[in-house]
């Protein structure tokens, strides 16, 4: 199983370019290794996962902590500052999707008895920047800002099948540099469904990410500044077997990504 928690990528761009802030990117990197952590981190856990030195992880949390994106809990641990929350919220209302498609993403929801989500690529990630569901009786919980690897999830073959050539090729490049372990996933099962997606409108992960969990998902659209959308439903396994899941669920959540378009598409057109 790949783990919920992903580590900011080691690998930087940085070199023999006058231009890019190292500090600057080392204290995102602290702040990104909060991603889909559960609890707080001491320095000693954000070194760890950053890779950088304990001295330069405790001036970073000290500065961090200083502007509000970070806290301190009873234990003198860190947690994320309502900082962070303040800079996400005018990237979150500016998805105007989220609204548009709440109603019908809730309907989808009750009928799989899952999590329906919107989520859009981050590095070799995803992101959910929407997330509904009508019942808390299901094994994974996620919430507006999770993310997880796009290898073994219909949400990231769904959003794959929305890159360009170069950005496919950018992409595989980087599951070699970064996640060799990945790699076999990549090239047996995350690229064949991916070009089935383009085939068919839906992709599926069949407990590939959690064996308790299906995965069904369909590309929504580009946005005219590049961004990929997609829409996925995450159902527990007992809800169906995997042949419902391609024969039920795959064209129905096509159906919902077609009328989240329409819906789209008409607000355009009156604004």
């Amino acid at each position: 199983m790949i783990e919920d928690t992903i580590a900011p990528s080691r690998s930087r761009p940085d070199h023999g370019d006058p231009s890019f802030a190292t500090t600057l990117a080392h204290g995102l990197d602290v702040l990104a290794a909060f991603r889909n952590a559960s609890g707080s981190l001491s320095n000693a856990d954000l070194a760890e996962r950053t890779g950088l030195s304990r001295p330069t992880v405790s001036r970073l949390t000290y500065t961090l902590m200083l502007l509000g994106y970070l806290k301190r809990d009873a234990k003198g641990r860190f947690e994320l500052g309502l900082g962070v929350l303040a800079m996400a919220y005018p990237l979150l209302s500016a998805i105007k999707v989220r609204q548009l498609a709440r109603p019908l993403m809730r309907d989808f929801a009750a009928y799989a008895g899952g999590t329906v989500s919107i989520a859009m690529p981050l590095g070799l990630d995803f992101i959910y920047v929407e997330t509904l569901r009508t019942t808390d009786a299901v094994a994974h919980n996620p919430d507006v800002g999770f993310s997880s690897s796009m290898a073994t999830t219909a949400a990231g073959r769904s959003l794959l099948s929305l890159y360009t050539a170069d950005e496919l090729a950018a992409y595989v490049a980087g599951i070699k540099a970064e996640r060799p372990h990945e790699v076999s996933i990549v090239e047996r099962h995350t690229l064949p469904e991916m070009e089935l997606c383009k085939e068919r409108g839906f992709a599926v992960s069949i407990g590939e990410w959690r064996r308790e969990l299906f995965g069904v998902a369909a590309p929504l659209y580009r946005a005219p500044n590049g961004d990929c959308l997609s829409v996925n439903c995450g159902i527990p396994s007992f809800r169906f077997n995997a042949e419902q899941i391609e024969s039920e669920c795959g064209p129905r959540i096509l159906g919902l990504a077609r009328s989240i378009r329409s819906l789209v598409a008409s607000e355009q057109r009156t604004t």
